[in-house]
């Protein structure tokens, strides 16, 4: 058999090949929180290679300028910095398939008018670049922190309530941060077992907590994503 015929009639690969499937693409965009959370080893430490995931840390409630930046992709925001120059040497970064709205404690209370607001317009960018918006519920602070800073529980929960509402109104998917690690249900402030000491930011076993709630929620979603991508092509 010659050459030609060994090929398959399409051109591309052969038939009993398989095509490795294209990693899930997911930016959070967060705080500190966020940071710390690591990201982009949870692939490696979960043992699940089905994604790649960004974070970004944003020091205020406003992510405009950063969102902005995720959504030009694969074009770059020119920044004087030499880490900007060295990327320029480097592929583009793709665009995500998904991004995570997360807010910090440290921004309540605000305006809860302006944040809503916000969201509500990142929401509608994200979803017009044809990128699926994933919300994020607020981690909540001890009970102990919530002494020391008045208003700070209440605007929490007021803005955990409204995020949720809007999650399901929207139909959007929802990274229930604050479900997974408060204490109860009821006052719902994080569990003191779960602060690395200051009653704000987390410990090594609560991020071992979100891991799992990421793993699971990014799960569904991608099945969702690759249903419709199924129905599209027949």
């Amino acid at each position: 058999m010659g050459l030609a015929g060994m090929l398959p009639a399409s051109g591309g690969v052969m038939a009993d090949q398989a095509v490795p499937a294209r990693p899930y693409r997911v930016v959070l965009l967060g705080a500190s929180i966020g940071r710390s959370w690591n990201l982009p080893a949870f692939p490696e430490r979960m043992h699940d290679k089905n994604y790649v995931i960004e974070s970004f840390a944003v020091w205020q409630f406003d992510k405009s300028a950063m969102l902005d930046e995720v959504l030009m992709r694969p074009a770059r925001k020119f920044h004087p910095t030499r880490t900007y120059l060295k990327s320029l040497f480097g592929p583009a970064p793709l665009p995500p398939d998904a991004i995570i709205l997360k807010e910090c404690s440290a921004y309540f209370p605000g305006d809860p008018t302006k944040q809503k607001a916000l969201v509500q317009k990142w929401v509608g960018e994200v979803s017009h670049a044809h990128i699926q918006p994933i919300l994020a519920t607020a981690v909540p602070v001890t009970r102990q922190r919530a002494g020391t800073d008045k208003g700070k529980m209440e605007a929490l929960r007021e803005y955990n309530d409204w995020v949720r509402n809007y999650a399901r109104d929207q139909r959007l998917p929802l990274l229930d941060l604050e479900a997974a690690l408060r204490a109860d249900s009821r006052e719902r402030y994080l569990r003191e077992d779960l602060t690395s000491g200051d009653g704000s930011h987390l410990n090594a076993r609560a991020y071992e907590i979100l891991d799992k709630l990421l793993q699971e929620t990014l799960a569904g979603i991608k099945k969702t994503d690759d249903d419709r991508h199924i129905v599209r092509e027949q």
